[in-house]
């Protein structure tokens, strides 16, 4: 055996200096063949095996991956082929409605021609057999009521208090004109994101308006109102970071705060006292190592509630803790304050006391679309880093264009000295009316166009509330006044959300269609309960 191994051992010696040899004409390879001496130290078997090493690494490295030549499957005949693909029934692609889920479906009200202040319905059939001559109904409006010749079942023209274009822009003859313009100039869509060649000179100019009408320095325009807060906060929000908000904020805001990984301390519904508390809890887990961004998060006018937290409160306790405050404004901006600018007006409260404001312009504004404002370097910030506004397409130009329009409006004295007040008398009015009803408590604030209320009766289930609150709202519709339960989805709410009914104050309706409305709806709670 020794033997054995000693002519190997002379064979790879021989052939060695053979290579090394011929190698060593080569540039540099006096390098490589110094390596392989001194790793050789008359151990020829080690230097067998890095060598076939090497040649193993090359060939897996270089090897495909399947092999070309072999054929795997099995070949199957046309007739066998034929027969597989009538036996394959695919699976659907969204699972078929519960019954559970099917009314709610069917009980949503089918608006025929444009919606407005004063709307007529439709069924999903009739729609179908209707789609030939809507649009030349829209052409042929009157007052905001569809054409009364077409062919509809039920001619019913119904109060609408489900619209969130409360100050009925969409219907403003001004405001259709420029978007009428903008769509010529500029087209229907912008094609692309901001960064590239989607921002256009009325996405700046709509920015600088915003800016100004609230008072602070930038504004940045998002596409997607729902995107707005889920990418503004993660991009200054972190894993390690600190937010304390409320527990009523809407799931737009909810989104945010879990894609920033950020450490959250939920505090009860505009509770002071509550807030201070996670406040100095927050503060007290910190120990050691760089200081975390803190931030509380909070809406000026609550979409779950239709209330307002006590902000000069919230932004002393944001002074006496070290904290930044995100506010967001999406119904209070344009429906609180004399001039609609929003709850810091309301509270007397500077805007720059608000680090961060958020909302969307697709409620009060009747545009589309968010927008987030504060100081330059934080708007620009966003340029770079949020998701939202890299990766979408901008808002179409004649968005934009009508969002500007709108803020000259707010901005005229006519409008603020009679359109505005108009509009919070009317939602004072409706409160007066409904205020009162033993059945219901209004959660929304006293006196707001937005007025939100829920059942005082307790409830075995949710879904016996849920039929409850639409048999009241089928009742109204009965009488030519819409209203809605307030949707979401409860699967998807960190905190629990209770089941309301809302009524949006429209401002295209006068003052006694509005109190009428409120009247049908507060007739029909008692006839509810009177069974």
């Amino acid at each position: 055996m020794e033997k054995i191994l000693q002519d190997i051992g002379d064979l790879v010696n021989t052939t060695v200096d053979g290579v090394l040899h011929k190698v060593s004409g080569v540039p540099g390879s006096a390098i490589v063949l110094r390596y392989i001496k001194s790793s050789y130290q008359n151990d020829p078997i080690r230097s067998l095996l890095e060598a076939l090493l090497v040649i193993f690494a090359i060939r897996y490295f270089l090897a495909s991956k399947y092999s070309t030549s072999k054929q795997n499957y099995v070949q199957l005949e046309e007739y066998e082929i034929d027969e597989l693909v009538d036996e394959w029934k695919p699976e659907p692609l969204v699972q078929p409605l519960k019954d559970s889920e099917r009314w709610k479906l069917d009980k949503i009200p089918i608006i025929y021609g444009e919606s407005g202040p004063k709307v007529r319905l439709t069924t999903a059939e009739e729609a179908l057999a209707l789609s030939p001559v809507i649009n030349k109904s829209i052409d042929s409006l009157s007052e905001n009521v569809p054409n009364s010749n077409a062919n509809l079942k039920d001619n019913t023209v119904y109060l609408n208090f489900l619209t969130t274009d409360v100050l009925n822009f969409n219907n403003n003859p001004i405001i259709r004109t420029k978007a009428v313009e903008a769509i010529r100039r500029y087209g229907v869509g912008s094609c692309g994101p901001a960064g590239f060649y989607g921002n256009q000179d009325v996405h700046t100019q709509c920015e600088n308006d915003i800016a100004a009408f609230i008072g602070a320095e930038g504004c940045i325009l998002y596409a997607q109102a729902m995107a707005t807060p889920s990418s503004v906060i993660p991009c200054f929000l972190k894993r390690g970071d600190v937010i304390v908000a409320d527990k009523g904020v809407n799931i737009s805001i909810q989104k945010g705060i879990i894609l920033s990984r950020a450490t959250v301390y939920w505090y009860e519904h505009n509770d002071i006292n509550d807030l201070e508390k996670k406040l100095a809890l927050a503060n007290s887990k910190y120990r050691k190592g760089p200081l975390p961004r803190r931030f509380i998060i909070t809406e000026g006018l609550f979409e779950h509630f239709g209330d307002s937290p006590d902000l000069p409160k919230i932004v002393d306790l944001k002074h006496k803790y070290k904290y930044r405050l995100i506010l967001d404004e999406s119904w209070s901006l344009g429906m609180l304050g004399k001039t609609g600018r929003g709850l810091p007006e309301v509270a007397g409260i500077d805007r720059d006391e608000i680090d961060i404001t958020i909302g969307s312009l697709a409620n009060v504004f009747g545009s589309a679309g968010g927008f987030c404002a504060g100081v330059k370097h934080m708007v620009e910030h966003q340029r770079i880093t949020s998701l939202a506004y890299t990766f979408s397409a901008t808002m179409p130009a004649y968005l934009a264009n009508t969002t500007s329009v709108v803020i000259e409006i707010f901005q005229q004295d006519g409008f603020k000295s009679d359109a505005l007040v108009k509009f919070h008398q009317k939602g004072q009015g409706v409160y007066n009316i409904l205020k009162d009803n033993r059945h219901i408590e209004i959660v929304s604030s006293p006196g707001i166009p937005f007025v939100q209320f829920v059942l005082t009766k307790e409830f075995t289930s949710l879904q016996q509330e849920e039929l409850v609150l639409q048999n009241i709202v089928d009742r109204a519709r009965k009488n030519g006044v819409l209203i809605s339960r307030h949707m979401f989805v409860p699967e998807v709410e960190v905190v629990p959300v209770e089941q309301s009914l809302r009524f949006l104050v429209n401002n295209g309706l006068t003052f006694e269609e509005v109190l009428h409305g409120a009247r049908v709806v507060n007739d029909a709670i008692n006839n509810e309960f009177a069974n």
